[in-house]
């Protein structure tokens, strides 16, 4: 979930990874079509050869005859299933019977969560939540059907969500609504709002198309029966060290967390697995290997760990806190914006009424917000004599090392 203002970037960052999903699904297309009219050929032939058994059997009967085999050529088969890898909006039906066909999973991709989340119980009083809710683990899930008696069976109820939010929205739907874990299923990221620069790279999106043909390519387990399953990989001795490590290490951070992300942090060991496996089959997608990865050895462990845990854990924290704070806190982070940014070491209340920042355009809005600061140990007042009304300047504390 990548949250931000409007216009701070989410759409061409999530097109990013998108853009090689969807040129693999204009070949999935063409594929899908070619089969079709494969097999529309083999029903126009399947119908004539039908009816034409259909006669001999009715001409049998009534003569007196057994009826002849219904001929294979009969039947030209079940229809084609469209391979898909990508939806954006269906209902919960319908998604259970895209996984019902494909062992694979599925990838939900919304420009705008908002949009899926509040319509989430759009239809059914709060049916689809629990669904989704169980998407997350992959696990069999059944949907019994009012217009047909036989249910929905999905063996893999595997679903990854990618999408962008605004905070304001995140804040309403999801931080402020009931803690049902909905949130803590999300990795987060909400960065810091960076300076305007000029890219100097580029995305080899090549390289990322070939990355997961590559993985697409991998072959399920088939069981005893001939079903098609996903196989397991484990973890090595030596990852399941440093894996426990980090659920001790969770174990403390939940002991500082409250609300919603103390539910965040006890998800952090699942969501470390998870990126372990991603980060696995990336290296392999990007190596040589014919092999298929059949362990996750302590380096993308590891490497999962620092990612989730130093990395991701802080801009999930930004995000739970993006409930309104007073103006008097709100006032106060905008005016560390302006020291970090500007680099300040001493600034007067004008300075910052000049800014004509909301909610610091007065003197009381801005002498509020430096009292919050000041407690905070961000600021100390400096008071100059000047044989009048003393001059009060505000000096930066040195140990932000905000200073260049």
């Amino acid at each position: 979930m990548a949250v931000g203002d409007p216009s701070s970037g989410k759409s061409p960052a999530l097109d990013a990874v998108l853009d090689p999903i969807r040129e693999i699904e204009k070949d999935l297309a063409e594929d899908y079509k070619a089969a079709r009219d494969e097999w529309g050929a083999k029903d126009e032939l399947a119908r004539i050869s039908l009816a034409t058994w259909k006669a001999e059997a009715k001409e049998a009967l009534a003569n007196g005859d057994d009826a002849p085999p219904k001929p294979d050529s009969a039947d030209a088969g079940p229809t084609p299933v469209r391979d898909r890898m990508r939806i954006c909006d269906a209902t919960t039906e319908k998604v259970a019977e895209l996984l019902s066909q494909t062992w694979r999973g599925l990838l939900l991709s919304r420009d705008e969560l908002a949009g899926w989340l509040g319509g989430m119980d759009r239809y059914n009083g709060g049916g689809d939540r629990p669904f989704w809710l169980e998407a997350y683990g992959g696990r069999a899930f059944t949907i019994d059907r009012k217009s047909n008696p036989e249910p929905i069976i999905v063996d893999h109820l595997s679903i990854a969500v990618i999408g962008g939010t605004q905070p304001d929205k995140l804040d309403s739907l999801l931080v402020k609504s009931d803690d049902d874990g909905m949130l803590a299923r999300f990795i987060t990221v909400y960065p810091e709002p960076r300076p305007i620069s000029r890219p100097t790279s580029t995305i080899d999106n090549d390289m990322l198309v070939q990355a997961l043909k590559r993985m697409r390519g991998l072959q399920p387990y088939v069981d005893g029966e001939g079903n098609r399953r996903p196989f397991f990989v484990n973890l090595t001795d030596a990852a399941v060290d440093v894996f426990h490590e980090f659920r001790q290490q969770c174990r403390e951070w939940e002991k500082d967390a409250t609300g919603p992300f103390k539910g965040h942090v006890g998800k952090l060991p699942g969501i470390v697995l998870r990126l372990a496996c991603v980060l696995a089959h990336l290296d392999w997608a990007a190596s040589e290997n014919s092999i298929h990865v059949d362990c996750i050895n302590e380096g993308h462990i590891g490497r999962a760990c620092h990612l989730a845990g130093e990395h991701l854990r802080l801009h999930a924290f930004r995000a739970y806190g993006v409930s309104k704070a007073p103006p008097e806190i709100q006032g106060a982070r905008v005016i560390a914006s302006i020291i970090q940014e500007e680099r300040l070491s001493q600034f007067k209340v004008r300075d910052i009424q000049h800014r004509e920042r909301t909610g610091l355009q007065t003197s009381k809005e801005v002498k509020a917000a430096l009292s919050v600061m000041i407690d905070a140990d961000w600021l100390r007042e400096v008071r100059s004599e000047t044989g009048g009304r003393p001059s009060i300047s505000y000096a930066v504390n040195p140990k932000l090392e905000v200073m260049p």
